[in-house]
């Protein structure tokens, strides 16, 4: 059997299709994540390449051995040769797609400051943080803004004793953002600006002033 023939098998063929939309998919799966047109439960799409991660990790770890079997050697090293290419498109999506999500959040944090700063100018000429953002409108913000993400298009608010449990800050803003449909990420922000290393079920990554949480 010919390489051109063992590519033509059904398996082979159909695995060829999951082999090169790895990278474009995952990628695009987390541009949609950030942009302003998505939805986070798209995300779960992720989960079918992330499997194939550990499957053809597996694979190039057993396939070599198949190789000294001469009758089978072509279509062997063929499956051997899509395992690598897909572990190779599957982590390279990975990796930009983390690139991408990691600028749209910096991103956001910019987007953020007029809210935070209404917030703040709101603390001092009343004498304690508002109740909640609406309070801010109109005198503060012309209305309570989005995130500018569709798939996490809400800005959560806590204040005082519901604010208390973020390391004592007597106001916090928290995103949910969950990644790959499966987690519980989030990105806060404390007026106090002492975020911890860990906590919250994660490990805290500063982003300008605000930190991401990575469960």
């Amino acid at each position: 059997m010919t390489f051109a023939e063992a590519f033509e098998c059904p398996g082979i063929k159909k695995t060829c299709f999951w082999v090169w939309s790895a990278l474009p998919v995952i990628v695009l799966l987390e541009f949609q994540a950030v942009a302003p047109l998505g939805h986070w439960s798209l995300l779960y799409f992720e989960l079918p390449y992330l499997l194939g991660i550990l499957a053809a990790a597996f694979a190039v770890g057993i396939l070599p051995f198949g190789l000294f079997r001469r009758a089978s050697r072509v279509v062997v090293l063929a499956w051997l040769i899509l395992a690598v290419a897909y572990l190779s498109l599957a982590i390279g999506g990975l990796v930009l797609g983390s690139w991408i999500r990691s600028d749209g959040f910096q991103r956001l944090a910019l987007r953020s400051a007029p809210l935070v700063s209404a917030i703040r100018a709101y603390a001092e000429d009343h004498g304690r943080p508002p109740s909640t953002l609406s309070e801010l409108v109109p005198r503060y913000l012309p209305r309570v803004p989005s995130t500018g993400m569709m798939a996490y298009p809400d800005y959560r608010y806590y204040v005082g004793t519901n604010a208390a449990r973020y390391e004592g800050n007597p106001w916090a803003l928290v995103v949910h953002t969950p990644s790959g449909g499966i987690n519980f990420d989030k990105f806060i922000y404390f007026p106090m600006q002492n975020y911890p290393t860990r906590g919250y079920g994660g490990s805290l990554e500063r982003v300008e002033n605000w930190a991401y949480v990575h469960e």
